[in-house]
């Protein structure tokens, strides 16, 4: 898929209203090799249907939940919405199950403990996951290895950031949601910004980092001091801060109001290195298609980048819209946009139009 996917998406589908499988994805085990042994990840791919050729890789690396039978029960399907949302941007979305968790090869290797003076052994344990599975996925024919991003959450996003570190040549980002590794019976705040120390002074990879005021797990002061000492080694560091998200802003990465959020500023990031997502172009695309004028285009670009699963109302006397997104189903996001629709306007003159990417609704 091209620079600009939803236009080519978009008139796919205003050709024909009729709905086809958005998504290819497989969910199942790589087999990779780290240190020289071979070890079995659990892992999802999902891709946008009728993409050929080679799609740039967007590897997503998940958090380290509180005990072992959370670990155990952390699965790459967990992240299919977020990687539907990387999907339908022209990536090949890829989540994996880094060793110690859910089915994959365990135990966990190097676990920290109140002993440790020292998160460095533990995050670039993880990198090693992730950098041998980004070599087992550069094996398919479908993937583009040179053009890799990587996006971590939690104990994900200090792992992805261990991998920036190591400088792979064609790693273009790293997405750093919520991150960080939280020590809750002997809080070690000062080894965790040392681990970043260390990282500012190798990496030089372009990192976006996003996190939210009332994160319960990594406040603001402690963010600072991590963000802070990355930037003064030489890291290049955008640093997000958002108001808060819920009860606990630990949920950005997740909840449907935390996606709506972190996803309009990947998209920003991702234009600016020149990395494939929906362009400006697409917005006057879509708003032609909806009949739409100039006091439509913050909705519009809003929808475009919106998390799966996403549906739009409208009422085409007035071109009213209304959109419901961050759903688990389209059939839940097709009820919020129409009842939030309803609410402003006669709901009998409400009709959905679009669903996720595609156009559902009359020509008027």
């Amino acid at each position: 898929m091209g620079l600009s996917s939803l236009v080519l998406l978009l008139l796919v589908v205003l050709a024909s209203p009729a709905l086809a499988a958005d998504f290819l994805e497989e969910n199942g085990f790589f087999r990779v090799v780290i240190a020289g042994r071979t070890y079995r990840l659990e892992a999802l791919t999902v891709k946008q249907a009728g993409t050929p050729g080679r799609l740039p890789i967007a590897l997503i690396a998940h958090g380290k939940p509180a005990n072992l039978q959370s670990m155990l029960d952390d699965h790459a399907t967990n992240f299919v919405e977020v990687a539907r949302d990387l999907a339908s941007r022209g990536w090949l979305a890829v989540a994996v199950i880094r060793r110690g968790f859910g089915q994959s090869d365990g135990p966990l290797p190097l676990p920290v403990t109140c002993q440790s003076t020292s998160f460095l052994p533990r995050f670039a344990a993880d990198a090693d996951d992730l950098a041998a599975t980004l070599d087992f996925i550069a094996t398919r024919p479908d993937a583009d290895p040179t053009r890799v991003i990587a996006i971590g959450v939690s104990a994900g996003g200090a792992a992805v950031m261990a991998l920036s570190a190591r400088n792979p040549k064609n790693l273009r980002g790293v997405i750093n949601i919520s991150g960080g590794l939280r020590m809750l019976n002997c809080p070690k705040e000062d080894a965790l910004v040392q681990a970043f120390k260390e990282y500012g002074a190798k990496s030089r990879v372009p990192t976006l980092w996003m996190y939210a005021k009332n994160d319960s797990f990594f406040g603001p002061d402690l963010v600072q001091r991590m963000r802070d000492a990355f930037f003064d080694g030489g890291g290049d560091v955008k640093f997000v801060m958002f108001d808060a998200i819920g009860q606990d802003g630990h949920t950005l990465f997740s909840s449907g109001a935390g996606r709506f959020k972190w996803l309009q500023e990947m998209d920003g990031f991702l234009r600016f290195h020149t990395l494939p997502t929906w362009q400006r172009r697409d917005v006057d695309v879509l708003l032609k298609r909806l009949n739409g004028t100039e006091r439509n285009r913050a909705f519009v670009e809003g929808f475009l980048s919106a998390p799966f699963e996403k549906a739009l109302a409208r009422v085409s006397q007035d071109n009213y819209m209304f959109g419901g997104w961050g759903f688990k189903s389209i059939g839940d996001a097709r009820n919020r946009a129409l009842d939030g629709c309803g609410k402003q306007r006669p709901p009998e003159r409400c009709a959905i139009v679009m669903e996720n990417n595609n156009w559902v609704g009359n020509s008027h």
